[in-house]
């Protein structure tokens, strides 16, 4: 079974995948795979390196793009399969891949603590916060109108893992 664990920014995505390597559940972040996930320009398609985003105008000429040809080789090398990640550019594309899709979901203001206070990249700014927490609500609806099922991450790590296990052994 392929599954997707997704959610905007600090809901906790990279966190829960390395929580089920842990427990022996082959799970890949989009973050650690090179070059799977890039930012590019919305009009010419130019790939652009991300740097921390202070003007939110950036975001309405740029978006983070999954490169398909990448994500559908690495689930085709596997039978059993979770992923964790976001590429809001082309999202409606790489939903139908999986046979499951499980959207991680929180407040506000756990988001924003967790944005300042995690080693990865995006969020640091308060742009990119208020882009986060904006988007937050057309995502999930996007994402809920497409089948996904809610996990709410406010919880323990232990707690929202054994929510997700019970999600990925329902057949």
């Amino acid at each position: 079974m392929k599954i997707l664990i997704t959610g905007v920014a600090g809901t906790g995505k990279s966190t829960i995948s390395k929580a089920l390597n842990s427990r022996g559940i082959v799970s890949i972040d989009f973050s650690d795979i090179p070059n799977l996930c890039y930012w590019h320009d919305k009009r010419t398609k130019e790939k652009i390196k991300y740097s921390p985003i202070k003007d939110l105008k950036w975001l309405d000429t740029h978006e983070r793009i999954c490169d398909m040809k990448k994500l559908r080789k690495i689930l085709a090398k596997h039978k059993d399969l979770v992923i964790t990640g976001i590429a809001n550019g082309n999202q409606t594309e790489y939903l139908g891949l999986f046979d499951k899709v499980l959207l991680l979901r929180c407040n506000p203001k756990t988001l924003i603590h967790r944005m300042k206070t995690r080693e990865t990249l995006w969020g640091k700014t308060k742009a990119e916060q208020d882009y986060t927490i904006k988007w937050q609500k057309e995502f999930d609806f996007q994402c809920l109108s497409n089948s996904a099922i809610p996990i709410n991450t406010e919880g323990t790590l232990d707690a929202v893992v054994k929510k997700i296990l019970a999600q990925i052994q329902k057949v």
